[in-house]
């Protein structure tokens, strides 16, 4: 897979050493030669330097050939415009840009630009480790007392299976990550200590598979 990323920041940079490792095509678009710098030269891409909006300078990074852009910039303006001249000049069909300022969501829903809020996101997350403490890792939705958790599972589990665990209407286990290998279990799969699990949980239920979560995952 092709990928071109604008913006050589934190998000960016790091972003492109996990495609490029895993084995991508990734070209990074940045403005600042000091920035494409910070990559270093075992980074497995190419670096380009200029705006991310610049019709030549994304022909440089391949976005003719690309499969997917995304636009990471610190700049609100220059993400979204990145991102429409990649939709409508070279008519690239996966795109993403980062808003930093929720006030301008109207704007990218509006052109129908796909993204993410990392303001939105960072203080979501904030707020339930203070108001949540049942999980190590929650992400809940809009709607609902329903949300995605994980939790790794204390000695007590042993010889349990996945049905074990399962509270009906109240947890449902959707994987379980055993050293370097993620499943996804039937109900008959065997559960070990230490392993993570990830799971759609009602608000509560904790207390009801309190002595299966090792206590260092507790919050």
């Amino acid at each position: 897979m092709h990928v071109v990323i604008a913006g050589c920041g934190r998000v960016g940079s790091q972003l492109a050493q996990w495609l490029a490792d895993a084995g991508h095509d990734v070209a990074v678009v940045d403005r600042r030669r000091q920035a494409l710098d910070t990559l270093g030269k075992s980074f497995n891409g190419a670096v380009v330097e200029g705006l991310a909006y610049d019709v030549d300078v994304l022909r440089e990074a391949g976005i003719e050939d690309t499969d997917v852009f995304v636009a990471v910039t610190d700049s609100d303006n220059a993400n979204l415009m990145a991102v429409e001249v990649a939709r409508h000049v070279f008519g690239v069909t996966r795109t993403l840009a980062r808003l930093y300022d929720p006030a301008r969501e109207h704007a990218y829903r509006a052109l129908d630009v796909k993204h993410v809020t990392g303001t939105k996101l960072i203080a979501n997350v904030i707020f339930e480790q203070i108001l949540a403490e049942e999980f190590q890792y929650h992400v809940t939705f809009e709607e609902g007392d329903v949300e995605i958790v994980e939790f790794v599972l204390s000695p007590e589990v042993a010889g349990l299976t996945v049905r074990d665990l399962q509270v009906r209407d109240r947890l449902r286990v959707a994987a379980v990550r055993r050293a370097d290998h993620t499943f996804i279990p039937g109900d008959d799969f065997e559960l070990k200590p230490g392993d993570l699990v990830v799971a759609a949980a009602r608000e509560g239920t904790r207390g009801r598979i309190r002595k299966f979560i090792r206590e260092e995952s507790q919050s």
